[in-house]
This record gives C-alpha cells, structure tokens and sequence, in this order.
C-alpha cells in the first residue's frame, strides 16, 4: 500500500477521533470543572479535590483508547494524536501515562494555532503530573500556561495554581491565586473553591486568611446559617485532614518518582547495609588472619 495512502488512512481516523470527542462538553476536561457543578455538595468537592496517592488500576487500555494509541504509534510525532493520546489517558485516571506521552510534545505546544489548544493541553500535563506527585514537574508545566480570557477555565487554571503553590509550600503565591479566584465571586461559587482549596491551603499556613476571605460573603437572611454552616464544615474537614497528616508515619519507597532518582531512604539502607557487610567482612578477615598464626583469643 502506497505510503499517501496509509498517511490518508490515518488522518481520517484521527479526525473521526476528533469528532467523537468534540462531542464531549466544552468543558468536560477542565481540572475539577465538575465541583461547581449546581447543587455539588461541600463534603464531595473536598473528597474529589483532595490528592490521593490511590492509584486506578485498569487490566488493559479501553479499545478507544488503544485505536488513538495505535495512531500514534505509527506516526509518534503527530501532536494532536499525542494529545488524544494524553487525554484519553487522563479520562482513564492514567496519570502516569497521561504524563509520560504528553512530556513529549510539552515544548511544541507553540505549533498548535489556536490559545486554547495551547491552555488546555499544558493544562492537562500540569495535572496529570500533579496527580502522579511529580510536583516540581507540575509546576514547570505550570509556568508556561497564559491565564485564559475564557472566565471557565481561568476558574480551572486558579484552582489547579492555587493546589500546585501549596505543594510548593509557597503559602503567599497559593493565597495569591485564591484571593484573586473569588474576589469577585457570591458566596455559593466561593464556598466551593475554598472548600477545593481548604485542605491545601491549611497544609501551608494559609488557611485563616482564606477563611476569613469567604466568611465576609456569608449572606443575610434566611441564608445565614446554612451559609455559616458550610463554612465550619470545611473548616472541620481541614482541621481533621491536618491532623490525620501529623499522625501519618512518612511511607518507605525505593524510588523517588519526581526526582527520578533512589529515595533517601533506599540510599540509607544501602549505606548501612554496606557498612554491615564491611564489618562483617573485616572480622572474619581478622579472625582468619588470627587462626593462621595460631593465636585463640
């Protein structure tokens, strides 16, 4: 088959690919786009914004996801399947992948046309590398979205800055962003950031000056203590979420996945390992070394 055939072939799969998904909401693939959501309630906006190291363990690739990928294997080069790829992933809950197929393309975003291609695949990466704890990662990607025009996802973007500042412990720039996100804001959209941001935001000493950010949108009225209410529930959540991390004994891991290297703890136990073995070495070497000279201690 000749090669322009084959090249055509691929380019009308990728676009009946690209179909299917535009088919998908505007903004369906925004970070945590679904906690304003109306009607969301507070305690399953903390539950979904709150960083797990829970991992989605899937058999095999959906069969929707393996006709992108096949693409892109014949054409690895091929920006957009690499972010169908990416994408496909994401909605799969494979950050690992998501991340390691679109690190590929991260320093060709500027060949996409349109701003918003450009936002939402960096957008997407910075995620999917938060979400896999690579957060000196997430935050380079980070540094190279342009705050959209488009108020939906500048909401995405904020909320995504303000949770990567806090893993930075960059307590000024995470207030920052929040401040800025629901300065404008009623109380029923700044409830539900402040509750997505809560337990961030606590971690790196932020926490009051947020609290006291939405408090001062509590409506009057009948509202009054429905609006008070949500906000202690949050503040309890953070409290106990804060807490629950001071208990928590640091897990043992061999490898540090962000920084790609051996963690300190496996560098440790191989030092004293080694140090042991040393050890053990030299005594029988000395007790060796005695019994050749007939000495008995």
């Amino acid at each position: 088959m000749a090669t322009s055939e084959v090249t055509q072939r691929n380019e009308t799969a990728r676009k009946n690919i690209e179909e299917r998904l535009d088919a998908i909401g505007q903004y369906d693939d925004l970070y945590l786009h679904s906690i304003f959501d109306e009607g969301k309630d507070i305690e399953d906006i903390i539950r979904m914004s709150h960083l797990t190291k829970t991992k989605v363990v899937m058999p095999s690739i959906s069969n929707a996801t393996k006709e992108v990928k096949d693409l892109l294997d014949k054409d690895p080069y091929n920006l957009p399947l690499i972010k169908m790829v990416g994408f496909k992933y994401a909605a799969e809950y494979q950050w690992d992948k998501c991340a390691n197929v679109m690190m590929r393309a991260w320093k060709r975003v500027g060949e996409f046309k349109e701003p918003t291609e450009r936002f939402r695949f960096l957008m997407k990466l910075s995620e999917a590398s938060y979400r896999n704890f690579q957060h000196k990662q997430a935050y380079a990607v980070l540094m190279d979205v342009e705050e959209p025009s488009d108020p939906v996802e500048r909401k995405a973007f904020q909320l995504l800055t303000c949770h990567i500042m806090a893993q930075q412990n960059d307590a000024p720039a995470a207030l920052k962003v929040f401040s800025k996100a629901i300065e404008k804001d009623e109380f029923e959209a700044a409830i539900k950031f402040y509750a997505a941001t809560a337990v961030g935001l606590k971690k790196v000493g932020a926490f009051e000056a947020a609290k006291n950010a939405v408090v001062n949108k509590v409506r009057s009225g009948p509202n009054y203590h429905m609006d008070e209410s949500r906000c202690k529930t949050v503040e309890s959540w953070a409290m106990m979420s804060s807490d629950t991390a001071k208990d928590e004994k640091p897990s043992f891991t061999l490898w540090d996945s962000e920084n790609k290297m051996p963690s300190k703890q496996a560098i440790y136990m191989v030092c004293a390992l080694s140090a042991f073995l040393f050890l053990v070495l030299m005594y029988y070497a000395e007790q060796s070394s005695l019994k050749r000279k007939n000495i008995t201690l």
